[in-house]
């Protein structure tokens, strides 16, 4: 009876860690691809972008970036855990949170963040430890003195938006030209 109790305990000690997949974002070479749009992508994103906010700029209004390629839905998501204030980055912005890069294993998730200080972007990590079974909270932080170029904005929406206003541009000129003749 207690051989069977102990391997239980040892399973379920071990569930929480095998049960996050492992991945890193923007890909890495020879590394499978995971897009972080599930749990605890967007979770530790939002924590991570937060806590940078939090230590380097409290009581100013967040403006976020996230990496390219990453869906609408995943933008959304990390939006909706951020404070009502925060937004996406547009074109001019500055003082922005950028989502450099994204790491999960098992139990860990670790975030590169770009920060906004005194002109210069710097970069800083972000430890999470969690699972499926627990809450994902902050173990560490630490600011590496590397400074970093202004990140672009990533936000699909306004991709989208500024391929439309392209698009329709031309033809409204086009139109205009008729109408001159």
């Amino acid at each position: 009876m207690k051989i069977r109790s102990f391997a239980a305990l040892a399973l379920l000690a071990v569930v929480p860690a095998a049960c996050t997949a492992m991945s890193t974002y923007p890909p890495v070479d020879g590394k499978v691809i995971n897009t972080p749009s599930v749990s605890p992508g967007p979770e530790v994103m939002a924590g991570a972008i937060k806590e940078a906010h939090r230590l380097t700029a409290p009581g100013t209004d967040i403006i976020f970036n996230l990496p390219a390629g990453l869906p609408e839905n995943t933008w959304n998501r990390v939006a909706f855990l951020l404070p009502d204030s925060a937004r996406a980055m547009e074109p001019g912005d500055e003082g922005v949170y950028s989502i450099k890069q994204l790491r999960i294993q098992g139990g860990t998730a670790e975030v590169d963040v770009l920060y906004p200080d005194r002109g210069v972007y710097q970069l800083m990590t972000v430890k999470f430890n969690g699972g499926p079974l627990a809450p994902w909270t902050i173990a560490w932080t630490y600011r590496w003195m590397i400074p970093a170029e202004k990140p672009v904005p990533n936000d699909p929406l306004q991709k989208l938006e500024m391929a439309t206003v392209n698009e329709t541009a031309p033809a409204a000129a086009a139109g205009e030209e008729d109408n001159v003749k």
